[in-house]
């Protein structure tokens, strides 16, 4: 049996050799384009990391990578009642950074700093184009009446009992705000602190489940108790089972976590060749798919689309993004399908001698005179540019492509 193997490797080797021998006539070209030769304007095409070395970000900016891992399980107001699709900027909270929604500032954040607010983050959405406003008087007020809005804040201390005294004086102190506020019971939630002021659409609720305070905002169209306590009631029902499934960061070990171990946000485009420095209120951000949705305009258009990519790794630089999808067919389909995390009004032109490349006019309020979207694919990633301008978006679709090709 060993002479046979041996005459059939024989046989084999000698075939592969003629093979070489054999003449192939064409004419050689490099397996991808020059990427210098790209229009890419202002915009930078190499990763601004070197040797591959991971950034280190500062001691004191750790509390925002803890914010990005929280989002992964915070609701979104679109979670809480699909009628809410249009989202609202999302930041972080800290002892110094409370939000409007929460109460009035000067009377919560001793508070916080007494019970050592790790950190946290605000996630608002609405049915409408969000005209939530808070005022000096800690009340709310929103200039269209029909409007449904969910303000959501998570927020993490260092243990159960600290955020329990939190919550509870967090709603002292609001409630003393005004004589017109009067307490409200939450009956799927007794231990929630809520109030309300009568003959207004508003309810604010609080409530510390272990080591976090969940609070809302809620807002309906109707100025009376029983549709704002089912909206209260709903944003709980879909809040709570997410957080469960959350570990809570202690202190000590916020400092040690990472950021961008798999140079994705590297890999995003940035709209100058600073260093940067990872803000989740700044949108400088490693995220999964749930964390990626708490920044979308339009949380229905995408969160279909960012489905679609099949991943829960994305950088996002401002209004960049890019993802690492399975495989590069998923890549190349995220092109042909022009999956954006947009509204699509109408396909675009696509950027010159970028290959793979589609682009779209899409829907952004930010954006009232238009607004553009461009997809690339480069191997399994996805690179999603936006702008104001057709030739600006072409500029950072060809940069885009340039930049993942360079890393």
């Amino acid at each position: 049996m060993r002479r046979g193997a041996t005459a059939i490797a024989v046989f084999v080797v000698a075939a592969a050799l003629t093979a070489c021998g054999s003449t192939v006539s064409g004419t050689s070209a490099p397996g991808e384009i020059d990427v210098r030769t790209l229009n890419v304007g202002k915009y930078q095409t190499v990763p601004y990391h070197a040797h591959n070395d991971e950034i280190v970000p500062m001691f004191h900016v750790k509390r925002e990578l803890a914010t990005m891992r929280l989002a992964e399980h915070v609701a979104t107001a679109y979670d809480i009642d699909p009628r809410l699709k249009t989202g609202y900027w999302p930041y972080a909270i800290s002892t110094g950074v409370l939000p409007d929604a929460l109460g009035r500032r000067a009377d919560l954040e001793p508070i916080a700093v007494r019970h050592k607010l790790t950190f946290g983050l605000v996630t608002n959405g609405s049915d409408k184009s969000f005209s939530l406003s808070v005022g000096t008087d800690d009340w709310a007020t929103k200039s269209d009446a029909t409007e449904t809005i969910v303000s959501s804040m998570i927020m993490q201390f260092p243990d159960a009992d600290r955020a329990k005294l939190a919550a509870q004086e967090f709603y002292d102190a609001n409630f003393a705000a005004s004589p017109d506020n009067q307490p409200v019971t939450l009956s799927k939630y007794p231990a929630a602190h809520s109030y309300w002021r009568p003959g207004t659409p508003f309810l604010r609720t609080m409530q510390a489940q272990g080591s976090f305070v969940v609070a809302f905002l809620v807002s309906t169209p109707d100025a009376s108790l029983d549709p704002l306590r089912a909206l209260a009631e709903k944003s709980y029902d879909t809040q709570l089972p997410m957080l469960e499934r959350f570990q809570p960061i202690p202190l000590i070990d916020v400092f040690q976590l990472r950021w961008d171990p798999d140079n994705l946000a590297s890999r995003t485009l940035a709209d100058d060749d600073l260093t940067p420095r990872p803000s989740y209120t700044n949108r400088l951000v490693t995220a999964g798919r749930q964390g990626m949705l708490h920044f979308a305009r339009n949380r229905e258009a995408a969160k279909a689309s960012l489905a679609a990519l099949n991943t829960d790794a994305f950088g996002m630089n401002e209004e960049n993004l890019v993802a690492r999808t399975p495989d590069a067919a998923t890549a190349r389909k995220a092109v042909t399908d022009l999956s954006v995390p947009y509204e699509k009004v109408r396909v675009a032109a696509a950027p010159a001698n970028v290959p793979g490349a589609a682009c779209a006019e899409t829907k952004n309020p930010r954006f009232r005179n238009g607004h553009f979207t461009c997809v690339v694919a480069y191997h399994e990633y996805v690179g999603i540019v936006s702008s104001a301008k057709i030739d600006d978006v072409h500029q950072r679709a060809a940069a885009q492509y340039a930049l993942l090709a360079n890393s």
